[in-house]
């Protein structure tokens, strides 16, 4: 269990704090480019999937980062530790990361006046967070490039704005809006998916 812990501890040292910088500099400025205070339920679901949520793609996709140096990879992939579990601690303490943003972020737009059910509102943010790390985390993996990681989220996103549910429909991800949930369910699905995808592609570069 210790090795774990160093391999996050290491993580968390080196290779995230500029991450987190950003998805807090990011959620700090929301007020500046929309309402944030005194929203209905629908109005603080939108600010939540159409805004907060992108911070998902700026915790989850870079779990690979650290090793895009070619000696670097060579070095982790010879340790007594497989590469596929540090991707997974480096991704579970992004993950719990991102949560915790994602509760104080919520705890603000509660502060503001905003009227939401917090714990459905919070558990089908977070799946759609995880549904966007998890479509860069597979691009990155396939490709091997972090750009195709940020890119492919982002297109998507860009994607759903433009054709709402109708093509995407299990998959959209802005359904918590128009008062549906089960999309989430499907997007946590995909997202534990996209994950496993991503890190065997990523494996099999060793």
């Amino acid at each position: 269990m210790e090795k774990y812990f160093q391999i996050e501890k290491v993580n968390l040292k080196y290779h995230i704090p500029i991450h987190v910088f950003v998805c807090i500099l990011l959620l700090a400025v929301s007020p500046l480019f929309m309402g944030v205070a005194n929203l209905s339920a629908e109005d603080t679901a939108k600010v939540l999937e159409r805004y907060a949520a992108l911070t998902g793609i700026i915790m989850l996709t870079p779990v690979f980062l650290p090793e895009q140096d070619q000696n670097l990879r060579e070095l982790v992939c010879a340790k007594y530790v497989s590469s596929t579990s540090v991707y997974l601690v480096r991704l579970l303490g992004n993950v719990i990361l991102l949560a915790f943003l994602l509760g104080i972020y919520m705890c603000m737009l509660y502060a503001g006046g905003c009227a939401f059910p917090a714990v459905k509102y919070f558990l089908g943010t977070l799946a759609e967070m995880l549904f966007f790390g998890g479509l860069g985390i597979c691009f990155y993996g396939a490709a091997d490039n972090l750009v195709a990681g940020y890119m492919a989220p982002m297109v998507y996103y860009i994607a759903a704005i433009g054709s709402g549910p109708k093509y995407l429909k299990l998959l959209y991800p802005f359904s918590m809006s128009m008062g549906s949930f089960k999309e989430k369910c499907c997007l946590f699905a995909a997202a534990v998916l996209l994950v496993m995808a991503g890190i065997l592609f990523r494996c099999r570069r060793k």
